[in-house]
Formats: C-alpha cells, structure tokens, sequence
C-alpha cells in the first residue's frame, strides 16, 4: 500500500471522524427546537417515478422536485428503457435534447456530445450520483433504473467537469417482495441474449441481482462477439437511521470494432482558398466494414461503490462514500482516407484506399472516489434551509501502452497480399507498404501477431473539493440557491512524479426559482465550471498527451410546467463558454482560444393520459469559436513563403474564429412514446419515435458537414399471462426506412450509421 493511498484514507477517514464527533452537538441544538419550527428535509422514493417527472437523483440536488431544480435535467425511466429496448447509453439518451453521437463508431461504446460539447468518458458518467465511472465500454442498462443527463457544467459538487453535463446511471434496488425476472433478447442480424433479475428483502438485508449474457451483433459485416454482466445492489438496515449500500458490477465486452473514415489527405490552405472543400465518401450499405475482421475492442470493467447513509437527527443525515471504477481495454482502432485513392502499385488494383490500423495491446483506467457530507435543514425566521457541506476527493490514473501502426506485407514479385504485421521490416521476398483497401468491396487482410507494448506514459489527476450548498426557501414561492467549492487540483506523471499542472480554484454558483403557482417554476442560473482536458487523440501527432484544464461560465434560465402530475413542460436558454481544444492543420492537439454555446431547448415528458406516455424534445443551437489565434502566413526556414504547387498560392493556418464548433448540430429534435390499445386488447401496445439530428461540422475550420438525418422507429409490445405468468412479448424496429447516414463527426473522422435493425425481447415475471 502505497504512502499516497495511506495519505488519501487518513483524509477520509478524519473528515468522517470529525463529522460524527459534531453529531452530539448538533442533535443537542436541534433538540432545543420545536419540531414544527423546523423545516423537514424531503425524502423522495424516486424508483416509484416511472414518467421521470418527479424527481432527480444526480448531484446536490438528489431527491429534490424537478420543479425546484434550476437547471434542464432529462430522465429515462425504466419503463422507456423497456419500451424501446435500450441496449446502450446513446439508445436511451436519444430521447433528450441536444445529445449526439460522437467522433468514432457507435458500435463498441457511447461516445457522446450534449449540446456540442463532448461527454468526457472518465470524468462525466456517474454510478447512483457518486462514482465517476469509465465510459469507454458500453455500461448496461439492464442493471439500471434509470439514466439521468444533467446538462451543464457540475463543477460545485463534482469537481473538474466538462460543462456538457453528467450522466447518471441509478442502480436497481431491492424490492420489498421476492421479485425474479427472465428474459431473452436478439436481434435481426442473429444477436442472442439472455437476462436474470432477482431481487428481494430478508430481515435487515435488501437484494438485487442481475446477471446477462449477450452475443450482440449490429448488423455490420463482422462486428459480432459477446457482452456479460454480472452485478449486484445490496441494502443493509440495521436500525431505522442507518442504511449500508454496498453496489458493484462487472462488465464485459469483446467485439470487433468496423472501420470509419478519416480525412488525412486535406487541400491545401492558401491565401486564395483559406477553407477548401473535403470532400465527403459516398454513403454505402451500412452493412459494409472495410476493416479487418480481427480488429477486435476487448474491454472489461469492474464497478464498486460502497456507502452509509445516517439520519442521525429527523433533519440532519451524514453520507459517506467510497467507490472504484477499473477498465482494461485492448484496441484495434482502424480508419481509412477516402479522399486518397491511389493505384496499388504492387497488385495494380485501383479504386483502393490507405487503411490504417492501430494497435494499443493495453489501456489501464482507475477512478477512486471518496465523498463525505452533511445535509441538513433548518429554519432562520421565515427562511428554510437545506443544506449540504461535503467534501470529496477523485483519483484518476490512466496507464497505456503506445499505439502501434500495422503495415502489410506483399509478395514482392507476384504482388499478392501477404497480410497484416507490427514488424518494422519485410522478410524475404516481401515487401513492407501500407496496407489498401476498397470501401465497398473489402478483401480480407490475414493478421500475422502482435507483440505486446510496454506500458508508458502513466498519467494521474487529484481533485480534491470542499463544497457548501444552500436551497433557502420563502414561502414556498421562491428558492434562493448558492453554492461555493474550493478545489485542489493536480496533474501529474505517475512513473516520474513531475507535476505537470496543479491549481486551488475557487468555484461558484447562484439560482433563484421562483414558483407564482405550485405546479409552475421560473428559474435563473449562473454556474463556474472546471474541466480537464481530455488527453489527445490516438491519431494525434501529440497522442495522449494531457493539456491544462480551464474554468468554463454557464448562464441558464427557463420555465417547468407540470401541466399534469405525470407531465412535465420544460424550456430553457443557455450561454456557455469554454476553452478550445482541438486537432489543428498540423495533426496537433492544442488549446485555441474559446467556444461559445447558446442555445434554447426545450421537453415534454410523462404521461398525457392513463395509456398515452411522450417523449418529445427540441433543440436550437448556435455553437461557435468566438476567439482564437489569427489567421498566419506560412513561410520555409529561410524566411520564403511556403507556397502551394497546384495553386501558386501561399500557404496559411486559417483561423477558426466565427466557425461552427465541430459535430454541434444547429438543430436536433426526437418525439417518441407508447400507446396502449386498453380499450381494443387488454395488455396490447403500440410504440415508436422519430428522431432528428441537424448537419455537423467535421473539422474546426469547417470544411464540410455531415448531411442532416431523420430516424423512424416503430414497434409494439404485449403483454398477458403464460401459465399464469405474467409475460411480456415485445418487438422494436431501429430505422425502419434503413436510411443511410453519418452517425458521428468530429477531428476528422466520420463513422456511418449502422443498418435497420429488429429487436425482439420476451420477459416473464415469477
């Protein structure tokens, strides 16, 4: 056990001591208080919101009304999950505003943006609220009861985040009555899954297990493989104050991951054509993967978090947390230039293209998270308190191999294909080129081994914050909400020790609600953000290399309605800014300057009648570079212009101020839910969603987009009793007009839209 391990526990473990030796006194001032004097804190059993109206599980606002939250909070319930047989992250989110795919293909993980602004994997995705866990898998849902997206910035009670928002994935917890749910699960293209939910409660102890196994298959040539999950929710009572939760999963996922394109091969950027057009590939069968058939994306993660939960006083509860999340991952990231097709000049085939395929043999993630907090409530004349002081501290180590380039080898006198290799020369007889391809008729390309990479650059970042929160309340129709955290923020090299940035920033946000009827909100928000940046692209010239963080401001106000108990309006205008980080003309990554998101965006969600659930969403976004260097002139070493062969012109590195941020559409909207037929077959159920994604950018500088795309999806569900089982029969077609589309852009890669899919599901309850 290392000395920093031994440091961080004695933190914790002072900062609880310290907290439960003030119990006393507190509970002795509390006592000397009538209890109608003093202002309850709420406690919302939000697992019986199925609609996702009621209330919010993320943050410092847990358990709070969503009508008392001042800012846009999006909730998928598991009845939608359900209904729409969401396998992924990205499945259920499709249904809130603003949230897009991102960069790389959808088929291995949810990579994604809210509002233009990416979701940082490590950082950004939470377990019940609490553990930053790694989204660089696909996390299941068949464990989850819900998935929450928090949009904007969160650094008050999560420390360094991008203002994108956080997602939350809230646990299945126990039942009060011994519950087991089976089901099996596929897909047109042969996926195959089964899933096991026990649950129950005996005596002090509460369970939930679920367990998956899963052959998924997308529908893209060789993509299949297998996924499992095993995890478990445990609740221990032992007095009516205190409840122990101890929650943990372990994922697994093996499958290979398809070829997208990436623009290597750019125009020139001159004086006369600063944004010269790229061209874009045609859209072809989706089901068409021009990568090799062995470029496997083997991930496993384990998830553990344990916390304690002590009403101590009526009013007054302590929580304390600790929590892990590890990933491994083993990559075959491939990509091939569509704008660069050259003749092969060993085989003489034309119409190939370079294909490029690295390798990372090994990536190691840990996130280690401890929280300790004090919430509480209390009365100061006519003003209500709720109160949060905490304290957190968040590990996070990142250790991964280099990233190899496989080239092939060709027999140098036939020209024949010999197949893939790490090696750096060619035996004899060989010869050692790029390897080509075609796009719409892939040949296959033998794998000749790989050897392992040492592991190097071992990356650490420590934020460590003490935060206080404060909802005061006036008569009910106003909420005054302030918040501070001070941070102690570190990066750092693991293997040398050298500090490569450190900070102790101080935090702030401010929100009014203000509530003229009780089912109606208006709100105002101002929020300080922190992030890191995320370390640089594989494909980068700087790859994995970790760039400072920066503060990011956010301005939100709006309006909720719940025009129903079951159906809740929301509306909002937001301005955030932010620094930029992007992959500049030269393949580097680097921070330029500052991006500007405005936008307004509205919902509305739940139940409009007994039979009739919506969810309808809309986004209007003006996403830009507001500032950034100025355009230059490139000149040689001897003080020449550098000039342009095709054109004469000069050569330049353009600006990207007033562009359009990559892959942030100006427009996205989606409307889906379900209709049950009661009234024709009792237990019958039609269901189905469209969805709009707006054109994207591709690059910063703007020199093409992704064509706009509407999704349709269709399906329905049944629902009767089997030997006196319940039993639920459902099907759910995904694109059912099977429309060819970008699905994701950003850095210069683009990644096409899978197929139409089918997915079938049959549950029975016991």
């Amino acid at each position: 056990m290392t000395c920093h391990t031994l440091t961080r526990r004695a933190w914790l473990g002072t900062t609880a001591l310290a907290a439960t030796l003030a119990l006393p006194v507190l509970a002795n001032a509390q006592s000397t208080t009538a209890p109608s004097e003093v202002s309850a804190l709420e406690e919302i059993v939000v697992t019986a919101d199925t609609t996702g109206t009621k209330a919010v599980q993320v943050g410092s606002f847990r358990g709070a009304k969503q009508l008392d939250t001042p800012l846009t909070i999006s909730v998928i319930p598991r009845e939608m999950l359900d209904v729409q047989q969401s396998r992924s992250i990205q499945d259920a989110l499709r249904n809130t505003p603003g949230v897009t795919a991102s960069q790389t293909s959808p088929t291995v993980y949810s990579n994604l943006a809210i509002r233009g602004i990416p979701v940082e994997n490590r950082g950004n995705y939470r377990l019940d609220g609490t553990l930053p866990i790694i989204n660089l898998i696909d996390l299941p849902l068949e464990d989850k009861e819900r998935v929450e997206a928090l949009k904007g910035a969160s650094a008050l009670y999560y420390g360094f985040t991008s203002p994108s928002g956080i997602i939350n994935l809230t646990m299945k917890r126990a039942t009060p009555d011994p519950l087991l749910n089976m089901s099996v699960f596929g897909n047109s293209h042969g996926a195959v899954g089964g899933h096991v939910d026990v649950g129950g409660t005996r005596g002090i102890l509460g369970y939930r297990i679920n367990a998956v196994y899963d052959r998924p298959d997308s529908g893209i040539d060789n993509t299949d493989g297998k996924r499992n999950l095993l995890s478990g929710a445990f609740d221990l009572k032992p007095t009516d104050t205190l409840t122990l939760q101890f929650d943990g999963e372990r994922i697994f996922k093996d499958v290979n991951e398809p070829g997208i394109y990436r623009f290597l091969k750019v125009p020139a950027t001159t004086v006369a054509n600063p944004y010269p057009t790229i061209k874009l590939p045609n859209l072809i069968d989706p089901s068409t993967n021009f990568g090799p058939d062995w470029a496997r994306n083997k991930t496993k993660e384990s998830n553990l978090l344990a916390k304690s939960i002590w009403r101590f006083l009526p009013n007054w509860e302590l929580v304390a947390s600790a929590g892990l999340s590890r990933l491994q991952r083993e990559r075959h990231f491939n990509t091939i230039d569509p704008n660069d097709p050259n003749t092969n000049p060993l085989t003489g085939a034309v119409g190939e293209f370079p294909l490029s395929v690295s390798y990372q043999p090994v990536a190691k993630y840990r996130n280690e998270n401890y929280r300790v907090e004090i919430t509480g409530a209390f009365s100061t004349g006519p003003l209500k308190h709720e109160i949060l002081l905490g304290a957190s501290d968040n590990i996070r180590e990142n250790r991964s191999s280099a990233s190899s380039a496989q080239a092939c080898l060709y027999n140098s006198t036939t020209g024949a294909l010999i197949g893939a290799t790490l090696a750096s020369t060619a035996g004899a007889g060989q010869t050692r080129a790029l390897c080509r391809q075609s796009i719409t008729d892939p040949h296959a390309i033998p794998q000749l081994g790989e050897p392992l990479n040492a592991l190097n650059n071992p990356s650490g970042i420590k934020d460590v914050g003490y935060y206080v929160f404060d909802r005061i309340k006036y008569n009910e129709w106003l909420q005054v909400l302030v918040g501070v955290r001070k941070s102690d923020y570190e990066e750092k090299r693991l293997d040398t020790g050298v500090k490569t940035f450190q900070a102790k920033p101080t935090s702030l946000s401010g929100g009014v609600v203000i509530k003229p009827k009780s089912n109606v909100s208006l709100y105002a928000t101002y929020i300080e953000g922190l992030e890191s940046t995320p370390a640089a692209p594989l494909t980068a010239t700087n790859s994995n290399e970790q760039l400072g963080p920066s503060q990011s401001t956010q301005y939100e106000g709006g309006v909720k309605w719940e025009i129903f108990p079951t159906l809740l309006l929301q509306a909002a205008y937001f301005d955030i800014k932010r620094d930029s980080a992007v992959v500049n003309g030269a393949n580097t990554y680097v921070k330029d300057g500052r991006q500007t998101y405005k936008g307004l965006e509205t919902s509305l969600t739940g139940k409009v009648s007994r039979d009739f659930t919506i969810y309808a969403s809309a986004l209007f976004l003006d996403a830009k570079y507001t500032s950034g260097s100025p355009t230059v002139l490139l000149f040689n070493a001897n003080g020449t212009p550098r000039i342009d062969a095709a054109s004469g012109s000069q050569l330049i590195s353009p600006t990207i101020v007033g562009k359009r941020v990559e892959g942030s559409p100006k427009v996205s909207w989606s409307v889906s839910g379900e209709y049950r037929l009661t009234a024709l077959v009792e237990g019958l159920a039609i269901n189905g969603g469209v969805f709009h994604t707006g054109d994207q950018a591709i690059n910063p500088l703007n020199q093409n987009f992704i064509p706009a795309y509407t999704l349709f999806d269709l399906g329905a569900s049944y629902r009767t009793e089997i030997a006196g089982r319940p039993t639920t029969f459902r099907v759910y077609g995904q694109n059912i007009g099977d429309k060819k589309y970008f699905a994701s852009t950003g850095g210069l890669f683009a990644a096409q839209g899978a197929p139409s899919t089918v997915k079938f599901a049959i549950s029975t309850e016991f």
